[in-house]
């Protein structure tokens, strides 16, 4: 399964996010090729549908908006509407259940 973690030079990664992230695939038991993918400019942001570091993706598909992305992209910092409250980085459920969902749309 591909994953990609996005962020931009300005916020890097956040310790955060690569931890949820890695508890999502250790927790969903999938075989995971995660790609970093540093975005520097506002025209790398648009074109890759960046919005905001980190954004993350799992075959293609973004962890909290699922496929209804917003038309907002950025370089600056992302916050994700967790069960914990408003953070700048994912939740691991939020992340394993689009891994979930990766896996059945793939059948």
């Amino acid at each position: 399964m591909k994953i990609e973690l996005y962020y931009s030079r300005s916020t890097g990664i956040t310790k955060q996010a690569d931890e949820a992230l890695k508890m999502a695939i250790e927790a969903t038991g999938i075989e995971a090729e995660v790609a970093y993918i540093e975005v520097d400019s506002t025209e790398q942001a648009k074109a890759m549908r960046f919005l905001g570091s980190p954004t993350i993706r799992v075959e293609g598909v973004d962890v909290e908006y699922g496929e209804r992305e917003p038309d907002e992209y950025q370089l600056g910092g992302r916050y994700y509407n967790t069960p914990e409250g408003w953070k700048n980085w994912p939740n691991a459920r939020q992340i394993a259940n689009t891994i979930v969902e990766a896996q059945h749309r793939a059948g």
